[in-house]
Parts: structure tokens; C-alpha cells; sequence
């Protein structure tokens, strides 16, 4: 095995949103700053017309020019009694997942961070909202986040749900045209809809291909990493893709001296060393490589000495009422490729013990693929009608879902395409899931029959298969070893220099996307790294 001569400042494990947020504030902070940063998938091009064209006329085929990047299940297998689907949930590349979030923009409520005090389930963070409120506006402004008007009060806060210190930067999407009949049922039974928050610039132009754009209009983790890597004053900034990381290496119970990963050039073990190491490698991956890293310090891997590494996985449960109508009169199609309409009327600490649920109108409905159509020979004619035939209409929910100790990641058997080890997960829903989920339909459902339509009995109303898109919690935050594997500033209890900042440590997920609040907690974290440095 062959060792680094270098010693960086930071070695970053990871390059998605939250690995590419700490190294651009580190480096903002201190341009000479030493980074190393690895990452274990490949560089896929951004912003680039071939690809994007290349998307457009193949897409109804799910063609993406990442999907040999995106996750599968036969690396992931699940055993619990609950089956928990992998496919498609993370992008292991440069620039991380974030390159094909939808870039949904929710902070997390106050009562989020007491989930098991106020419900008994779940995990308490190690402090509240009023904590992390200045940087979540720092997140909105690094992420230009457009969202709905808000008002100042007296107090100095913007009128919002949570409340805020700063309004958006940015003005919202209008809702569509096909949005408004929904805008009304809400409005009908006391639902209060809202813009969709959403990290889009506004040279957006919206023409339904976001999942690979040509200009970058939405923020992504691969845009901040090619601004740094091009800035000529960072020179001590070093990337290395295809190259995965498969052990931190203790010096002693509380220092980590360095990483071993996978040189891309040999395909041997290389250890690089650094003063500070940060875990930015997401859910799946950051409990992996601390069970992995055993020695005789840590005989059951790092920061691991309490059994936690890896439980209380946890995700979002997707729920759908669909209805129809015989005729689509208006000829409605939808304008985005993104939910303008949303609500967080049963976001809130009431609908808490239940499991609150975030609503939004489905992105794929009413709607007919034109450019398919057209791909398929199909005559103007025939496209015509079948605007104007049955239209259908989706109202869909993020739920919340509570930790529980005995759902756990944990190291598989052989490894993936990228050296990764692969992800054995074990995971099954609490008994009373499913009369918690149908309550929440009971509530969904009411908005379609309000509306008029139709609800099909049985693929009506619908309980998504458990996925890997917003996995939490597996490093989870708490505020000694016995509660999580984390403290407060991120660091690994037992060590003096090992970080995890991905959503693995967020304690909750509440209702909504978690990448918000993660940029937020990168933040935080930067702002500890760098009074550290003092």
C-alpha cells in the first residue's frame, strides 16, 4: 500500500452538495486552503447540447446521460419485511445527487427538531429550529431559492410557515394554468396553497427537461465544483473521481491520520493524510466506511462503540390519489417539469404524531408528451385528440417517517461497479404504518373528489414502494454517544477530527426534501471548522 508524501488541511469524502458547500466556504475563507477531495463515481458533462439533445429525444425511453451513474438494487439488497428500492435514488458522480434533485427548497418546522419529545417516536436533534434559522437563509441565497411573497412583521420576522429572518431571494414560479382547479379546492377546504420553493435560477426555461439542463439553470453540486476547480486562486484544491474511499485510518482512539482509497491510475489502496476529515458521502455510503474502519481502536468500527452506525434508516414514504376525468376540455398540459403547487397544511405539529404529510400537485399530470408523439409519427390529428381525451390529475405527498433502532444499513457481501462495498438493508415499516398512510389519503382523497374526479378504487389511492431518495439518519446527530453518532458539530463522538456531514445525520426528515437543511448544516459546520482555526 502506498502512502500520500502530501498532508492536506481537509480530506472531503464526497463531492455532492454538502461536500462541494464546505470546501467553496473553506476556500472562500482562506484561498491557500489544502483540500483533497475524492469522490467514487465518474464526471459525466454538464451543460452540454449533445447530451441535453441526446436527452430530449430519448427521455421517454428514461434515457439520462447519468444513468450508468445511478444506483441500483443488486447492489443494495434488502431483507427487511419491508422491500426498500435503491433504483435510480442516488447518482454516485461528480457533483453528487444533486444533479438530478428536482431542487424543492423546504425548511424543516420547529417541531421537527423534537420529534420524540412531543411524539415518542423518532430522534430529538441536538438543538432547534431557532439554531439553524441563520443558515437556512444563508441556504436559500447560496441556492437562490425562489419562493412565495412573505410579509415583515413588527417582530423583525417574515410572516411564513416556519418563520423566517429574511424573505427569498428570489420571487416564485407562477402556479400553471391546470394548477388552478386544485388552487380552488384547496382554497375550498381550508388548505392554504403556496408557490413550490425551488433552487432555480431565473434564466429557467422551463421546457421540461430538468433532469439534465443545457445551462444549469438549476443548482447542482457539479456547477459549484467546476467554479472552484477553475479558480486559478485555489490552488491547493485537489479532485480525484473514480476513486473510492474504503477506510479512514486511526492513529489512535481519537485521531484519524488519513484515508485509504482506490487509485483510479493502479486500482491499489492509497492512503492520503490530513488534519481534518469530512464524511460528506451520503446515507448510504458514510455508515459503510465507519463500521468498515476497524483497528484496535475502534474494534467495531469507528464511533461505533454504542451499536448506532447505520440504525434508524430512514426515508420518505410517497403517497397519490389519482383521478380522471372523461374529457380534458381545456386541453391542459403541464407547463414544468417541476410541481409549482404545494401545501404544508398537514405539515404541522398537530398531524405530527400521525406523520405529517407535504402535499404537492404531481409534475407528470395532466399531461401528454408532445415530443414523443411527434418521435412516434403520430399525426397532428391524432395528437389533438388525445389532449382532449380523459385527463388525469395526481395529488401527491411526502410522508413522514420516525426512526426506529432495529432498521439498519449495514456492509453487504462483495462491492459495486465503483468499489464500493454494497449495502445490505434491513427495514420494515411499524405495524400501524399502513392505518397512519391511509389517514393521510383520507385527507388527500378529499381534494380529487372536491374537484370532480373520479378515484379509481384500487390505483387510486396509493402507497409508494419504499425508496433510497432521501435516506437519513444512519450517522444520525445527538447530544451524547448514547443518542447518535454525531454531536452537534458534526463530529464523530470519540474523535477529535472526523466529520459526517450528509443527510445521514440529520435525526428527522420531517415531510419535506431534506437538501435544504442539509446545505444549512454544511454551513453550520464550515462556521465551526473555521472558529477552530482561530
Amino acid at each position: 500500500m502506498n502512502a500520500s508524501t502530501k498532508e492536506y488541511a481537509y480530506i472531503i469524502i464526497g463531492s455532492g452538495v454538502a461536500g462541494s458547500t464546505v470546501a467553496s466556504k473553506l476556500l472562500e475563507a482562506d484561498p491557500q486552503t489544502s483540500i483533497l477531495m475524492l469522490e467514487a463515481g465518474p464526471k459525466v458533462a454538464m451543460k452540454d447540447r449533445r447530451y441535453w439533445w441526446d436527452y430530449v429525444v430519448n427521455r421517454a425511453s428514461g434515457y439520462k446521460p447519468y444513468n450508468h451513474c445511478e444506483d441500483r438494487d443488486a447492489d443494495n439488497p434488502s431483507v427487511g419485511k419491508t422491500d426498500w428500492h435503491s433504483n435510480g435514488s442516488r447518482t454516485m458522480m461528480y457533483g453528487g445527487s444533486a444533479v438530478h434533485w428536482g431542487g424543492w427548497c423546504m425548511r424543516f418546522k420547529p417541531e421537527d427538531f423534537e420529534l420524540k419529545h412531543k411524539t415518542g417516536r423518532g430522534g430529538d436533534w441536538p438543538y432547534g429550529y431557532d439554531t439553524l434559522e441563520p443558515y437556512y437563509c444563508r441556504a436559500d441565497e447560496y441556492l437562490s431559492v425562489c419562493g412565495d411573497e412573505t410579509v415583515q412583521g413588527p417582530d423583525g420576522r417574515w410572516a411564513d410557515d416556519p418563520w423566517r429572518s429574511k424573505p427569498y431571494p428570489l420571487p416564485p414560479y407562477p402556479w400553471t394554468e391546470s394548477d388552478g382547479e386544485m388552487v380552488e379546492s384547496f382554497k375550498r377546504l381550508s388548505i392554504k396553497p403556496g408557490h413550490m420553493p425551488l433552487a432555480r435560477y431565473r434564466k429557467c426555461m422551463a421546457t421540461g427537461s430538468c433532469k439534465y439542463c443545457p445551462f444549469g439553470a438549476r443548482f447542482s453540486g457539479a456547477q459549484t465544483l467546476d467554479d472552484l476547480l477553475s479558480e486559478p486562486a485555489y490552488i491547493n484544491l485537489e479532485f480525484i473521481g473514480m476513486a473510492a474511499a474504503t477506510r479512514l485510518v486511526a492513529l489512535s482512539k481519537r485521531s484519524i491520520g488519513g484515508v485509504e482509497y482506490i487509485d483510479p491510475d493502479t486500482g491499489s489502496p492509497v492512503v492520503a493524510m490530513g488534519d481534518r476529515v469530512i464524511v460528506c458521502s451520503g446515507a448510504y455510503e458514510a455508515p459503510k466506511l465507519l463500521m468498515g474502519s476497524v483497528s484496535s481502536h475502534w474494534k467495531h468500527g469507528i464511533g461505533n462503540d454504542n451499536d448506532l452506525v447505520g440504525r434508524y434508516a430512514i426515508s420518505h414514504p410517497f403517497l397519490s390519489v389519482t383521478g380522471t376525468k372523461k374529457e380534458n376540455k381545456e386541453r391542459w398540459i403541464q407547463e414544468y417539469d417541476f410541481p409549482s403547487l404545494m401545501s404544508r397544511s398537514y405539515d404541522t405539529e398537530k398531524q405530527q404524531a400521525n406523520g405529517k404529510i407535504f402535499l404537492m400537485k404531481y409534475a407528470g399530470s395532466p399531461n401528454v408528451d408532445i415530443a414523443d408523439q411527434m418521435i412516434r409519427g403520430n399525426s397532428r390529428q391524432a395528437i389533438d385528440k388525445k389532449i382532449s381525451g380523459s385527463r388525469t390529475i395526481q395529488l401527491s405527498a411526502f410522508m413522514e417517517e420516525m426512526g426506529q433502532y432495529e432498521n439498519r444499513f449495514t456492509i453487504g457481501e462483495g462491492t459495486n461497479r465503483f468499489g464500493l462495498p454494497r449495502t445490505r438493508i434491513n427495514f420494515s415499516h411499524p405495524e400501524d404504518f399502513n392505518s397512519r398512510a391511509g389517514v393521510n389519503l383520507d385527507l388527500m382523497q378529499e381534494v380529487i373528489n372536491d374537484m370532480g374526479y373520479d378515484v379509481d378504487p384500487i390505483k387510486g389511492r396509493k402507497i409508494g414502494d419504499q425508496d433510497g431518495h432521501h435516506t437519513s439518519s444512519t450517522c444520525r446527530m445527538g447530544k451524547d454517544p448514547t443518542e447518535g453518532v454525531v454531536d452537534a458539530d458534526l463530529k464523530v463522538f470519540g474523535t477529535e477530527n472526523l466529520y459526517v456531514c450528509s443527510n445521514a445525520v440529520h435525526p428527522t426528515c420531517a415531510a419535506v426534501n431534506p437538501t435544504l437543511t442539509l446545505v444549512a448544516v454544511s454551513l453550520k459546520l464550515t462556521d465551526h471548522l473555521l472558529s477552530q482555526q482561530l
